[in-house]
């Protein structure tokens, strides 16, 4: 062994490193959960209505809101005059469809779910009315606020297409009835006439006047030829108590038949049942309210022959004959209208009102509404209930305006 073999080691030499530091780094994005949805809407005035699944829902939701499953919706005019108006009224993009809607409660917000009132599974109605931004509640599940968006537990005797399309139309009718009642005019023995007696809210109007409000003088309908058969169908017991004008059969011109009406002081009831006609005294005069449901100027152009001084005339229209292929959403009325709304007291004998419906944050008028349906007051009539695919049918026979009742769409899952 050599000498050199003896000497120790050397130690080895000290690895130098860099001091160690946590480094910020990007972190990746959380994941976002969403309830997605499958929603009826259209983009253009011209161009097609079409499903989208852009509208999904970011959970967790507010906690001053809650989830809607929706099941079924009714179809209302107003939805064909937003379409008609798109770029004329700011409406630019998705425009859903659908403004009234039954569905079931899947999701509660923490400060709703704390006050006990709303519960998941619950069966609910509501109006969904978000014109301007773009919403409908043509949609598998919708988001809403109670606040802003009336909604109420269905009554247990409705049923769930009967609940996706009453509110609407009921609370236009109910609460054009209780100004009415607020003035006193709503007595036993007033005398009423209604132009459109089977449209939507025609047919909650009439129902009100004779259960709810229990006027015993006989009401003048204008109505098309089946209309009377539907309204007897739906309301028996008050067959008597009713006078119909075709409109058809004086080529829209009622107020003829409405005049000589007065003249004659009689008119013509046609028993279905026996299938015979009798004629029948009328001594009721002139009319102490007109409730227009149709729009056009040929009952006001004699309305100082059928109105009584201090009677009222309230349209949903105006004057301007309902037309769903080309009316717009909050159009103007003519200077005619104008002109009866701002002097109509003054120039006319009678007052003049042309009514707009707008249920955002009327939550008493709701719960109202759906005391009168379960307590059966009045029933939503259908004339039809749609699946979800045929929409294009639902909507082009909304358009024909022949409709006697609420047309009901059956929102399908994906």
């Amino acid at each position: 062994m050599s000498k050199e073999d003896n000497q120790p080691a050397p130690m080895p030499k000290k690895i130098e490193v860099e001091d160690s530091y946590l480094k910020r780094v990007a972190r990746p994005l959380r994941h976002v959960k969403f309830i997605p949805t499958k929603a009826l809407v259209f983009q253009t005035k011209t161009g097609p209505v079409d499903f989208t699944y852009e509208n999904k829902i970011k959970t967790p939701i507010g906690s001053s809101k809650l989830v809607v499953d929706v099941r079924y919706v009714g179809l209302n005019p107003v939805d064909l005059m937003i379409k008609n108006g798109y770029n004329q009224q700011g409406f630019y993009g998705e425009i859903g469809l659908g403004r009234e809607y039954f569905g079931v409660i899947s999701d509660i917000g923490s400060k709703l779910e704390s006050d006990n009132r709303w519960k998941i599974g619950d069966e609910v109605m509501g109006i969904y009315y978000h014109p301007h931004i773009g919403y409908g509640s043509l949609q598998t599940s919708i988001l809403v606020d109670p606040k802003q968006d009336p909604l109420v537990l269905k009554p247990e005797n409705v049923t769930m297409p009967e609940a996706g399309g009453s509110l609407f139309c009921l609370a236009s009718a109910f609460e054009i009835l209780e100004k009415l009642n607020s003035l006193k005019k709503l007595t036993p023995n007033a005398n009423i006439l209604i132009n459109g007696g089977t449209s939507s809210v025609g047919l909650f109007a009439l129902q009100l006047l004779k259960n709810y409000y229990h006027i015993v003088s006989k009401v003048t309908i204008v109505t098309s030829g089946t209309g009377p058969k539907v309204i007897k169908q739906h309301m028996p017991g008050f067959e008597k108590d009713f006078i119909f004008i075709d409109y058809l059969a004086c080529r829209g011109k009622a107020s003829k038949p409405l005049l000589k009406l007065l003249e004659d002081n009689t008119y013509t009831y046609f028993d279905e049942e026996n299938g015979t006609e009798s004629i029948e005294n009328y001594s009721q005069g002139k009319y102490d309210i007109v409730l227009d449901f149709i729009g056009g100027y040929d009952i006001l152009s004699q309305s100082q022959s059928l109105i009584h001084s201090g009677g009222h005339y309230v349209t949903t229209v105006g004057d301007y004959v309902a037309d769903y292929k080309t009316d717009v959403f909050e159009h103007w009325d003519n200077p005619s209208a104008s002109a009866r709304k701002m002097f109509g007291n003054i120039l006319w004998s009678y007052n003049y009102t042309h009514y707009k419906f707008d249920p955002n944050g009327k939550t008493e008028l709701i719960e109202k509404c759906a005391e009168l349906l379960g307590k059966r007051y009045v029933k939503c009539i259908v004339d039809n209930v749609y699946d979800w695919k045929d929409y294009k049918e639902a909507f082009n026979y909304m358009k024909l305006q022949r409709a006697q009742g609420k047309l009901i769409l059956k929102v399908e899952k994906f």
